[in-house]
């Protein structure tokens, strides 16, 4: 029992191990959370530049992706019935890479409306589903939050559809300026965790010995 508990702990990475690696990677972290916090401002202060970024990087996405299923595909045709639905997925995907290319605003302004649409949808059934569940809370200062929080959802989810059809444009600016405001957040986040990842390995690593 003890040399099988001993060959397990032998398997397992040290504190040292695991500092170095921490200290090797937080560079990246940080990378990442600057890029997003500049996103961020860029998406606030120039909203249509970072909408054009969204679309290409749409399209790049999704040309990757659908070259990646059509060969996926073609190499399972033989052993998978399957394969022809994962080709014609792959050649949508492509297309519509190279639809998001040649015309970024028309697809741009095409995805940030049905976006909009899923987000307002969703923010209905929400509400909808939150005001029987808010009926049902005893206490009373929870059942009027709960109330509260459906009925600012529906009229979410109503402004947004109603903001789609009256003015879709400016549906999409707003919503590019949410995106903006996560990215910061975000951004944030990941540029603390980093320095704190660095911190904490760099006081974990033991020195070597003289």
């Amino acid at each position: 029992m003890s040399d099988t508990t001993d060959s397990a702990d032998a398997s397992l990475p040290t504190a040292d191990e695991l500092a170095g690696v921490a200290k090797a990677i937080w560079w990246l972290v940080l990378i990442r959370g600057i890029l997003a916090v500049l996103f961020g401002i860029l998406a606030l202060v120039l909203p249509g530049v970072a909408f054009l970024a969204l679309v290409f990087a749409f399209a790049a996405y999704a040309l990757i992706d659908g070259i990646a299923n059509i060969v996926h595909a073609v190499r399972v045709r033989e052993r998978d019935r399957r394969w022809g639905w994962l080709l014609a997925q792959g050649i949508l995907s492509v297309i519509a890479g190279i639809v998001a290319f040649v015309f970024p605003l028309a697809a741009g302004i095409t995805l940030g409306i049905f976006a909009l649409i899923l987000i307002g949808i969703y923010a209905i059934m929400m509400g909808i589903s939150g005001i029987p569940a808010a009926a049902s809370i005893v206490d009373g200062g929870r059942k009027v939050l709960g109330f509260v929080v459906a009925i600012l959802s529906l009229l979410l989810g109503v402004a947004l559809l109603v903001i789609v059809f009256v003015s879709p444009v400016a549906g999409i600016v707003n919503l590019v300026w949410v995106i903006g405001v996560y990215a910061i957040l975000f951004g944030i986040v990941l540029i603390v965790a980093a320095l704190q990842t660095r911190r904490v390995s760099s006081a974990t690593a033991t020195p070597k010995a003289a």
